[in-house]
């Protein structure tokens, strides 16, 4: 069987049994979370006799993994419930928009800091210990030092509040969508941007210099080559393949991020959507976020795993062989 068809049904194996031992964990969590969800539908007002008899009716009292089995079903036919702070409304029509609205956000911030983290850690990479090297490697290190809402403060106060070019807060006017508001996306992108730059051009700059000063790379030099022929043509491809690996790792660790950053800026995300619904004990609105940050980290993981042996001429060629 070819390398990567192998790495592929190995891979989809991996994140089923991921998936399902995961759900099992956030249901669980979210089970010892302290708090009646009866109490809280009902108010603190509510008779003890109307608390049990609700918590009977929705099966609260149930074992746990007769609830667990529940909802799992639900999950897999894509019923998430309701929601129980919004009384009653369906998740899918509260989840979907949001998740929308986030993926509008990451990919904004993936278009801005990939090109430029790549770009600028393959330019301090050929410019080795000289000064464009030493810029970029501390600016790299000053933005992964400052966490999403300090840079987001940042942002803030010179670009919203100072310059006046973009909103404070994000938010969506009534009647209108997320594409006429396109400027409320900017400052969270940014935000992100800064804290990814530092970690894929730090990574990728390594990489370009250690390829640089590989056997090959030094052979083709000196037969005479263009040296920007033999960057773009030889080194570069190769340095990418541990970058690539960083920027799918962090596509996961991207979605958890965003509840940092739509937090600070009020962006209606997935983000914002989850801390709510923590704040008001949502059990239900909180399981849904939760497995799909999980999923959505799961699939990027799987991802970067297939671009990586694709990509790699060492597990082509072995794929090759067999």
């Amino acid at each position: 069987m070819n390398r990567t068809a192998s790495i592929i049904i190995r891979r989809l194996g991996s994140l089923l049994a991921t998936l399902v031992i995961m759900s099992f964990i956030i249901f669980m969590l979210v089970e010892i979370m302290p708090g009646d969800v009866a109490q809280m539908i009902l108010g603190q007002s509510a008779t003890e006799e109307a608390v049990t008899a609700l918590r009977e009716a929705r099966g609260l009292n149930d074992p746990v993994l007769q609830r667990y089995g529940r909802w799992i079903s639900g999950v897999v036919v894509g019923d998430l419930g309701e929601s129980v702070y919004m009384q009653g409304v369906a998740i899918n029509s509260i989840l979907w928009r949001r998740v929308g609205h986030s993926m509008v956000l990451a990919l904004t911030a993936f278009l801005m800091f990939v090109p430029l983290s790549i770009f600028f850690g393959v330019l301090a990479g050929v410019k080795e210990k000289k000064p464009t090297d030493s810029i970029v490697s501390f600016f790299g290190l000053a933005t992964m030092a400052l966490p999403e809402f300090v840079s987001g403060v940042i942002l803030i106060s010179v670009f919203a509040v100072q310059l006046n070019w973009f909103p404070i807060v994000s938010v969506i006017p009534i009647g209108e969508s997320l594409f006429q508001n396109l400027n409320i996306v900017v400052l969270p992108a940014l935000s992100i941007t800064l804290v990814m730059f530092g970690y894929i051009s730090r990574m990728q700059r390594s990489s370009m210099i250690q390829v640089m000063n590989s056997d090959y790379v030094r052979a083709a030099i000196l037969k005479g080559m263009p040296r920007k022929y033999v960057i773009f043509r030889h080194a570069l491809k190769n340095a990418l393949l541990p970058t690539i690996t960083i920027i799918g790792m962090n596509m996961g660790w991207l979605f958890g991020g965003l509840v940092v950053v739509e937090t600070l800026f009020g962006f209606p995300g997935m983000g914002s959507l989850l801390m709510t619904a923590i704040k008001t004990r949502d059990v239900p609105l909180i399981e849904a976020c939760v497995l799909l940050i999980t999923v959505i980290y799961s699939l990027s993981t799987m991802v970067t795993d297939i671009m990586y042996s694709y990509l790699n001429p060492r597990i082509r060629f072995q794929g090759g062989q067999r």
